[in-house]
Parts: C-alpha cells; sequence; structure tokens
C-alpha cells in the first residue's frame, strides 16, 4: 500500500473514532436526568440517615431506598436504550462499509480487466509499440501513467474501505458487548429493587408493630398516671395536713438509695422515635440489685400496695402536705399506717423494663408534683 493508501486508511480510522467519541461524550436526557435523581436521592438519603432520629424518619429512609432502587432500575433501562441504538448505528455504519467495499472492489475488477485486454504483459506494448511505429511516444506513455496510477488509486480506495469496514465492525462488537453489559446491569437492579422493596415492606410492617405496640404502652403508662393523680387525691384528703412542716426540709433530705445517679429526669420527656411528649412527676434513681429502698424523712406511711404500672408503691406522709413516693418495688417492708423513720427501709429496689435496679421518686406538696432533686441534699454531700 502506498503512502496515499495510509493516509486514506488513517483519515478513515480517525473518522470512526471520531464517531465513536461523539457518541460516548454525548449522554442522552433521559438517562442524564436519571443519574441526576439518584444522585439527588443519595444526598438526601445521606442527610436523613446522618440527622435519623424517630419513626418518621426511620421511614422516610426506608422509602428514600426504595425511591433509589427504582430510579436505577430507570437508570439501567435508558443505558440499555442507548446500548441498543448504538449498536444497531455501528451495525448501519458497518453494512455501508460493506457496500462500499464491494463496489470498490468491483472498479478494481474493471481495471483490472481493462489492463487485461490489453495485453498479458500489461502496460509495456503500449510504449514499445509507440516507439516502433512512430507514433505519439508522449500521449502513450501518459496514458499507460494514467493507467497505472488509476489502478493504484483503485487499490488504495479498497484498502482504505476495508480498514473502515474492519473498524466498523469491531466498533459494533463493542456496543454488542456494552449492551450485554447493560442488559446485565439491568437484571442486577431489578433484583436489587425486588429484594429493596421486600425489605422496606418488611421493615416498614415491623415498625407499624412496634409504633402499635408503643402506643398501647403510652396509652397503658398515661392511664396508670391517671389513676396515680386520682390515689394521690385520695391520701392527701385522708391525711390532710396534720403533723409538723417538713417543707423547712427541701434541700436537705436524704438519698432514698446509695446511688445519686438519676436514670431519668423530672418534668416533660420527648420521645426520641414518636415525637410525643409525656410528663414525667418524679425521678428514676440507679440501685444497686437488690439494694434496700430508704425514707427520705420520718413519717407515716399511707400506702403501701402493688399499683398498675408503678409495680410495688410506698407512700410516706411526713406532714403537713409534703409526701414522698416510692415506686418500682421489689417488696415491700412496711404497710400503711405505719410510721417510719428517717432513713429506715421501706422495700427492696426492683428492675425496671430494661432490666436495670432502679427505684422511681416523687415528692408532692399536696398533690402537686415538685422535682425530688431539688428536696434531695445535694450530690456528695
Amino acid at each position: 500500500m502506498g503512502r496515499k493508501g495510509l493516509i486514506l486508511v488513517a483519515a478513515a480510522l480517525a473518522a470512526v473514532g471520531a464517531v465513536a467519541a461523539a457518541q460516548e461524550s454525548v449522554v442522552p436526557k433521559e438517562l442524564a436526568d436519571a443519574r441526576n435523581e439518584v444522585r439527588a436521592l443519595e444526598q438526601h438519603l445521606r442527610q436523613v440517615t446522618a440527622a435519623q432520629a424517630g419513626l418518621g424518619r426511620q421511614r422516610e429512609r426506608l422509602e428514600l431506598e426504595l425511591q433509589i432502587a427504582a430510579v436505577r432500575v430507570r437508570e439501567a433501562e435508558a443505558e440499555q436504550r442507548e446500548a441498543a441504538q448504538t449498536v444497531a448505528a455501528a451495525a448501519a455504519d458497518a453494512k455501508a462499509s460493506q457496500v462500499e467495499l464491494e463496489a470498490a472492489m468491483e472498479r478494481l475488477r474493471l481495471q483490472i480487466s481493462l489492463l487485461a485486454v490489453l495485453g498479458r504483459a500489461g502496460l509495456a506494448p503500449l510504449v514499445v509499440h509507440a516507439l516502433g511505429s512512430g507514433q505519439d511516444i508522449p500521449a502513450r506513455v501518459t496514458v499507460a501513467l494514467a493507467l497505472v496510477r488509476e489502478e493504484q488509486r483503485r487499490r488504495d480506495e479498497a484498502a482504505a474501505l476495508m480498514a473502515r469496514r474492519e473498524a466498523a465492525l469491531s466498533e459494533m462488537s463493542a456496543r454488542r458487548e456494552a449492551l450485554a453489559a447493560t442488559a446485565a446491569r439491568l437484571d442486577d437492579r431489578r433484583r436489587d429493587l425486588d429484594e429493596t422493596r421486600r425489605r422496606v415492606e418488611a421493615q416498614l410492617a415491623s415498625l407499624e408493630v412496634e409504633r402499635r405496640r408503643d402506643a398501647v404502652a403510652l396509652a397503658g403508662a398515661q392511664e396508670a398516671q391517671e389513676r396515680m393523680e386520682r390515689l394521690w387525691g385520695t391520701v392527701v384528703q385522708q391525711e390532710g395536713g396534720a403533723g409538723p412542716d417538713v417543707r423547712l426540709l427541701r434541700g436537705g433530705l436524704r438519698w432514698p438509695v446509695a446511688s445519686t445517679r438519676v436514670l431519668q429526669r423530672f418534668g416533660p420527656h420527648r420521645d426520641p422515635q414518636y415525637g410525643t411528649v409525656t410528663l414525667t412527676h418524679g425521678v428514676v434513681l440507679a440501685a444497686q440489685p437488690g439494694e434496700r429502698v430508704v425514707a427520705v424523712a420520718a413519717g407515716k406511711v399511707s400506702y403501701a400496695q402493688f399499683f398498675k404500672g408503678y409495680g410495688n408503691v410506698v407512700i410516706v406522709h411526713h406532714g403537713g402536705d409534703v409526701y414522698s413516693l416510692y415506686g418500682g418495688l421489689a417488696s415491700m417492708f412496711v404497710r400503711a399506717g405505719q410510721r417510719v423513720g428517717t432513713g429506715e427501709p421501706l422495700g427492696v429496689a426492683g428492675r425496671n423494663e430494661q432490666g436495670v435496679a432502679s427505684v422511681y421518686v416523687e415528692i408532692r406538696v399536696g398533690q402537686s408534683a415538685q422535682d425530688p432533686l431539688t428536696w434531695l441534699k445535694p450530690a456528695g454531700k
């Protein structure tokens, strides 16, 4: 192949590469939109996961995971359609190059046939005959050279088209491999979507069961609290304001257990999972397993029974309108009407729902709940 043929082949290959590069650089709008949506949803998912708190956030996170899986399927479908289009374009290019090659080969065959008509020895007889006959030698030489150049041009053309056809076939093969890869990726994405949907549905169902269970527990706790308020009304009405006024002891009462660690504080509490707000009228103090719970001050036992929602409960009237309550006891040592002294054991600390040894303590002035920590001695004193 001559220099001109090499140039033509290089140009054909460069054209094919430029077409392929252009096809690869231009991303269809549908595919770009799907990829942008995936990125946006993934960013939202990261934000939700970072700030995840409560049932609503969990549901949002699961629904986002499902949306991302669905969009990824659409993304893979768009990629597959794009790959199928590029395969079709490559096949059309290969077919066109085949047609052009066949035409070029036909022209080359005609050129060779023309030369054969002139004689087996090729173009030499034309020149020799011109020399012997005295005819126009330059004209005959020009014709011979023109025929030689045309034959070479036809051969170069055929070689260039052959190279183009090979490049087109190679491109078509690569595009078909890409199509197969996108098809496999689409299958994977669809399986991921099915698995994500099943997992999300199962987790949402579990969250709903948990929500209902906790809603029932919350309703039970609220109902127990209402009953406790009625009990307080009864106790305060029965005891009245008899006895010495111990409000002067505020900030100086002893702790009912050795530990001063507070597991739950007095006042409103927002449930981190459901966002509901409940009001706690006392504090939960940490205790040692089997530790005895003692009276914070001397007084008379007004109540000592099991109370639904609070477990074993002891209420001590300290005089005036000041009362202390000890809930969640594993057992009780006192009975109603019994007088107790400061530090006298009332019962044994029980365990909360998490299995931690603890005691629930309330301080009331009349029926008004007070923060026990403002009545007990400062920790460490």
